[in-house]
């Protein structure tokens, strides 16, 4: 089976590997899906078991829609963004076919897909890769984040079991609460609230890809249990972590 990847990126998380063949479902992130090696074909009705399925090689599908892809054979690219953050509306911007779950099509999809099957295979580092896609898609901080915003980003990261309370991080960087949410929110893309879920959520994934148990993820990254990260789990991605867990295990067997 085709090496699994797990990318924690900011509010966000890029999976490249295998195609996980789920069943109908919704996310309460968005989620952009690029077929690496051949099309992929989504449902125009989910709950309709006659419905047909348009063929792509892109679409992007918007947070809290009942959807359903097949892909008979390749590798997958799931980008996972937040339904409040700007990522979403940069992402729909380059998109040339509208829907009323998502849009099909990517402007850029050749591009896309070439430096996703780099980054899926090696071909390129993260950091650099990461860079060139956000280029591309139009997502990630537009600006370098200052200093101050910097280092709470860097101790969120560090210690994500953390509450990482606003007067706390606020009183750190110097900055009244009200300063610090807006600075956070223009360099992130994000709320703050927003992204502590994501941090949290991207320890516990980071920490089940190198072989933690589903409760010593959750624990680490600060959830009160792995029910807890369970259900917050699959409420964003539409799947259980231990099916991610699989994908990751056999593609490193």
């Amino acid at each position: 089976m085709a090496a699994a990847k797990l990318i924690g990126w900011g509010a966000r998380v890029l999976y490249l590997g295998p195609a996980f063949g789920l069943t109908p479902h919704r996310n309460a992130a968005a989620v952009l899906a690029v077929a690496l090696d051949g099309p992929l074909e989504v449902a125009e009705d989910p709950a309709d078991h006659m419905t047909r399925y348009h063929v792509a090689r892109s679409v992007l599908i918007l947070p809290n829609s009942l959807h359903h892809l097949r892909i008979e054979r390749g590798r997958m690219a799931f980008l996972y963004v937040d339904p409040l953050g700007r990522d979403l509306r940069a992402l729909i911007a380059r998109m040339t076919n509208p829907t009323l779950r998502g849009a099909f099509d990517l402007r850029e999809e050749a591009a896309v897909i070439e430096l996703m099957t780099k980054l899926a295979e090696d071909r390129i580092g993260r950091q650099e890769g990461c860079a060139s896609l956000g280029e591309l898609l139009g997502v990630g901080t537009h600006k370098r984040a200052t200093t101050r915003i910097a280092a709470a980003l860097r101790h969120m990261r560090d210690e994500p079991h953390l509450a990482h309370r606003l007067t706390t991080l606020a009183a750190r960087a110097g900055l009244s609460p009200s300063r610090f949410l807006h600075l956070f929110k223009a360099e992130t893309g994000v709320p703050l609230r927003r992204y502590r879920i994501w941090n949290r959520m991207g320890a516990a994934v980071r920490a089940c890809g190198e072989g933690a148990s589903l409760t010593e993820a959750a624990h680490a990254a600060g959830f009160a249990s792995s029910s807890h990260f369970s259900s917050a789990f699959r409420e964003m991605f539409g799947m259980m972590p231990s099916d991610l867990a699989k994908a990751l295990q056999a593609g490193a067997d």
